[in-house]
């Protein structure tokens, strides 16, 4: 396996060099970067692996490789040019870390093409779901870019698009299937992803009102070892993927119409309930323009999976955020988030209004692998697996032991001289799960400072864990970014 690794840096390198004199078309963007991470442990500090989809492995002492090659549209290459009505793009990005952890990855891949307002995409590329301050924030609830990207298939409207000739309302949203892939538990799971998201307020408007959802679903494959089902008294070898069941799935309609759930072929955890394993956010937010370089965004999502939500039981949980960004002065950016998933709707669950509890947040009956992709937590890093723990674990490796959480975090972006930093401290308290309790607090800083030297970025972070969840260490990452023309 080592040796294979070593082929493709191998190659990576020789790449690299003729990259650089290439004239590739006007619009690609080349980029290679080349670091590596050190800790006083033998894991890597939460807060260095936490939100980078994927590449930073749970053991420290690693080197890695990265080039990333793509291309933006017309529209976006210069502000200058006006927006053509079509336009397409593309990108590639190839990984390699060496070390304590040997791996060849490629967490981007994808093309595009753009019509109007519209997108056609297909591929993996990063992204974040959910109404939230990206730079800053400890992790968006449902999709926070954790793990690799899922590879999919999408149309969208991406950005925030008038549908009034006056610009009061503007709207974005998309429609989405993706794969997940070989499982554990589960082999070949689908997902379905839509979100809609609407703004009021006119583009000059110093007040502004956002809102929307996000609607996931892990739905069709089957299951890795067959097994009998004993309440509907059926073998479920694998699960349904007609027609019908995509509509169900994208509609979130109950199976269990008139108590005749039990009379489809689907295992009694989705007859009773719906055709796969449905979870998302509703996001309200308030973005205050105080002058042309200052302005304050005020979110909320609070989180759904079973009908809590809608009945108003799990209202408690959800994360809230403020930030504030400034263009001029050395004080960049000002953020602060408070995350609490402890309530899940309380410790009952009957089929009544006000007993919609235990929602479990990510795990699920069918989809044993839980709302993971490469055994990675797809949604906020602060609710955990048994594999990103070697601390606390129970028998099954993707089983989440810990989704009751509150968190605060608290950062901050500034300039010193000629050198950007920010600096981030989470502090959070876990409490494990309805069925495995805990109670444990937990101290996590990090500080990232980055300077720019002609064309090319150096990059430093530091990040220590203190307190009773993670091993007490201290880690750092150094790395070099280069831009190829």
């Amino acid at each position: 396996m080592k040796s294979k690794i070593y082929t493709i840096t191998f190659f990576l390198l020789l790449l690299y060099s003729p990259i650089y004199s290439q004239k590739f078309l006007q619009k690609t963007r080349i980029q290679a970067s080349l670091g590596g991470f050190v800790s006083s442990d033998s894991t890597t500090p939460f807060l260095l692996r936490s939100k980078q989809y994927g590449l930073v492995p749970f053991k420290s002492g690693i080197g890695y490789l990265n080039l990333n090659i793509h291309q933006e549209y017309d529209s976006l290459f210069t502000i200058e040019k006006r927006l053509k009505r079509f336009g397409y793009g593309y990108g590639l990005e190839m990984h390699t870390n060496l070390g304590k952890v040997n791996q060849f990855l490629l967490p981007i891949g994808y093309v595009k093409i753009r019509y109007g307002a519209f997108e056609l995409y297909g591929g993996r590329r990063r992204e974040i779901q959910g109404l939230v301050d990206t730079l800053g924030t400890m992790g968006s609830y449902i999709w926070s870019g954790n793990a690799l990207p899922m590879p999919k298939i999408e149309i969208a409207i991406p950005n925030y698009t008038p549908i009034m000739k006056n610009g009061l309302i503007a709207i974005k949203g998309n429609f989405a299937h993706g794969w997940f892939g070989k499982g554990d538990a589960v082999q070949n799971v689908w997902l379905h992803q839509k979100s809609f998201y609407a703004r009021i307020g006119k583009p000059a408007w110093k007040v502004q009102l956002q809102g929307g959802f996000n609607h996931q679903v892990q739905w069709g494959g089957y299951p890795t070892k067959p097994f009998y089902d004993e309440l509907s008294k059926k073998t479920i070898t694998r699960f349904s993927t007609d027609f019908s069941t995509f509509i169900k799935v994208a509609t979130g309609v109950s199976l269990n119409n008139k108590g005749q759930g039990l009379n489809t072929n689907s295992p009694a955890n989705d007859a009773l309930n719906r055709a796969g394993n449905h979870l998302g956010s509703v996001d309200i937010g308030l973005d205050l323009k105080l002058t042309n370089n200052y302005n304050i965004l005020v979110y909320r999502q609070s989180f759904y999976e079973d009908g809590s939500l809608f009945y108003l039981n799990n209202i408690a949980d959800g994360l809230f955020g403020i930030t504030l960004n400034n263009n001029l002065g050395k004080i960049k950016k000002i953020i602060f988030e408070y995350f609490n998933s402890k309530s899940q709707g309380g410790e009952v669950y009957e089929n009544l209004p006000e007993l919609r509890g235990m929602d479990n947040y990510f795990n699920n009956g069918t989809y044993l692998d839980s709302w993971t992709y490469k055994s990675s937590i797809i949604g906020t890093p602060l609710i955990l697996t048994n594999s990103s723990n070697k601390n606390h674990q129970t028998n099954d490796i993707n089983y989440v032991f810990n989704n009751r959480i509150t968190a605060l975090n608290i950062g901050i972006g500034y300039n010193i001289l000629s050198f950007e930093n920010f600096t981030q401290i989470l502090k959070s308290k876990h409490f494990g799960n309805y069925s495995y309790p805990l109670k444990l607090s937990q101290t996590s800083i990090s500080h990232t400072i980055n300077k720019k030297v002609m064309s090319s970025i150096f990059n430093g972070k530091i990040a220590l864990d203190l307190g009773e969840f993670w091993t007490k260490q201290i880690g750092i990452q150094l790395g070099l970014i280069i831009p190829i023309k």
